[in-house]
């Protein structure tokens, strides 16, 4: 008996929560210094209004192994849209939105793992509405707990996804494609091709837009507006590297077999999409960085202008790049890849004539900042001079 009475007040919960809430949303961003959970988004049958909404009034919490965490709430508000858009004058709407501390500790959705490889948490999040709210009617709204039901991911979901095997290697390469909106067939726009770090390698095609801006950045709105653009984001195997960095100690500069089949996808975009063959532009950071210098030096026809972060390159290939501009970035005290990589470089493109332009951040400036100081890509895919710089190129 006591059995039957427990499944029916279950059930009667089970049925209050499907009519209280209709689905629980986590929205994820890429900041400077990854992916994060930013916000939750609570759909309603009815519409909410968000004058009388407060952060205490509900509850967010994170599995962070065994037990869960308390994110911060810290703004609430109403829309008709679901999305990151608060006004004052029309605060209602069956979406609620509760925006959170990208502070908190657990807001973070990769782990660091060894041998350089990332992995992106499963997200599994609590949301609770404590108390009872109100409709625009001033009709109660009943308390509710709920997982979440969906993921939704700024600006990532605007990319596509791919997969490419190279029919000469059998090396298969995800890849992600930012199209620009509204393309008009009779113009040409631009192509910046990112080169992810050693900890993005993987199969998941998520990693490497989601590790970092380096991807994301060009696909921004307040970018696209001014400079339309593709955006090309490949995927390295786990098991590899874009050039011979983990193989060769003597020359790893030379190019891997992904870094190949990445030059093959370029040249297969340039058939299927209106993309202008003189403004391809390549940017890449630590692994990354030394794809980029390999790219260019290896097919220096191809590209208009590069951003190399915190890499390294051949020296006896310099020539090769003498007419490419390339602005090059790197800190001082990189743990990880030694500046006097990027120094000798510029030095030597320098003394040839090169287009060559350097920014080294100073000793401390990444740890001031909070920042390891193998993470110079942080400031620099936020530096906006930098970004005007690369499309004012042009081969």
């Amino acid at each position: 008996m006591l059995f039957f009475i427990f499944m029916g007040i279950l059930s009667i919960l089970f049925a209050q929560e499907d009519v209280t809430v209709k689905s629980v949303t986590l929205i994820t961003k890429v900041f400077p210094e990854g992916e994060k959970v930013c916000a939750v988004v609570i759909e309603y049958p009815v519409e909410i209004d968000g004058q009388k909404l407060s952060p205490d009034q509900f509850s967010v919490k994170v599995k962070t192994g065994d037990t869960y965490s308390s994110r911060t709430i810290t703004k609430v508000y109403a829309n008709n849209s679901g999305g990151l858009s608060f006004s004052i004058f029309n605060n209602r709407g069956k979406y609620v939105v509760l925006e959170l501390s990208t502070e908190d500790l657990h807001s973070n959705t990769i782990v660091f793992g060894p041998n350089f490889l990332n992995t992106r948490m499963k997200l599994d999040y609590i949301v609770s509405q404590l108390v009872p709210i109100f409709d625009v009617d001033g009709n109660e709204v009943e308390p509710f707990t709920s997982k979440q039901t969906d993921e939704k991911h700024l600006i990532i979901d605007d990319f596509l996804a791919f997969t490419f095997k190279d029919p000469e290697t059998g090396v298969e390469i995800p890849y992600r494609l930012f199209v620009p909106k509204d393309v008009n067939p009779d113009r040409k726009y631009p192509l910046v091709v990112f080169l992810h770090g050693a900890g993005e390698r993987g199969t998941d095609n998520y990693l490497q837009v989601a590790g970092n801006r380096g991807a994301v950045v060009w696909a921004q709105p307040r970018y696209q507006v001014v400079h339309p653009c593709f955006v090309l984001a490949p995927q390295c195997p786990p098991n590899s590297s874009w050039s011979t960095l983990f193989t060769d100690r003597e020359n790893p500069f030379n190019p891997e077999k992904p870094l190949l089949a990445v030059i093959k996808i370029i040249r297969k975009l340039l058939d299927e999409y209106n993309i202008d063959e003189n403004r391809i532009y390549i940017t890449g950071l630590s692994m990354g960085g030394y794809g980029t210098w390999t790219a260019i030096m290896e097919f220096p026809e191809l590209f208009a202008a590069a951003i190399p972060i915190c890499g390294g390159g051949d020296v006896s290939k310099v020539e090769r790049i003498k007419d490419i501009p390339i602005w090059v970035f790197h800190a001082e005290d990189d743990p990880v890849v030694p500046v006097e990589n990027s120094r000798v470089l510029v030095k030597k493109l320098a003394e040839i004539g090169g287009k060559v332009r350097y920014t080294e951040y100073e000793k401390g400036f990444m740890e001031k900042h909070g920042w390891d100081p193998h993470g110079s890509w942080i400031p620099t895919y936020e530096n906006q001079e930098a970004i005007e710089w690369l499309f004012e190129q042009s081969r």
